[in-house]
């Protein structure tokens, strides 16, 4: 029998979205969830940092291979998992893990490229989604994780923003997060003390 794969993760971290995609798998008894407590920094401990040297998570252990940044864990747990069907299907989830956590991430996220970048993004997302219902087709994949994580983070860390103009990436991001998987871990609700 091999050995579980570890994931390192914490439930403020973009950790989450990769159980996100575990539990959408159904894969969680093959899979052991390790939470570190940032607040304690045990990330930055020398053990850890034996695992991932820039001491952050998600980071995940399968075998011998030690692999950190969440799209990257995503990408190798769907070809792991047999998501990927064709080389061209891996390709297209590797552009939307790389538009989720660059492209999406700095319009939304990073104030100085917000005004400039985000109204022309979410009108071509909007049409995407226009056409079809989730970002990469007919049916649910890893992309939709990897970008619609991005999207749900809106509401927890940028409620100000009006989502409004973009009736279909809002129908998206209500779709995604009414998935009990994702219900379940980045559409969570925090746990009252």
């Amino acid at each position: 029998m091999s050995a579980k794969v570890k994931l390192y993760s914490n439930p403020g971290t973009r950790g989450r979205l990769v159980e996100w995609y575990i539990v959408e798998l159904g894969k969680e008894a093959d899979v052991e969830i390790v939470n570190l407590d940032t607040r304690e920094k045990e990330q930055k401990s020398a053990e850890f940092r034996a695992i991932n040297p820039f001491g952050k998570l998600p980071t995940l252990v399968d075998g011998d291979m030690k692999l950190f940044e969440s799209g990257a864990i995503l990408i190798h747990l769907a070809h792991k998992w047999g998501e990927f069907k064709t080389p061209e299907d891996r390709s297209v989830a590797e552009q939307w893990a790389l538009f989720g956590t660059s492209t999406l991430f700095e319009a939304v996220f990073v104030d100085q490229w917000r005004d400039q970048a985000m109204p022309d993004l979410f009108t071509a997302l909007d049409g995407i989604l226009a056409k079809q219902p989730y970002i990469a087709g007919s049916s649910f994949t890893v992309s939709d994780v990897a970008v619609g994580s991005y999207l749900l983070y809106i509401p927890k860390y940028q409620p100000q923003l009006d989502l409004k103009p973009y009736p279909h990436v809002v129908a998206y991001m209500q779709r995604l997060a009414e998935r009990p998987a994702c219900a379940a871990t980045v559409a969570a609700k925090p746990q009252e003390p």
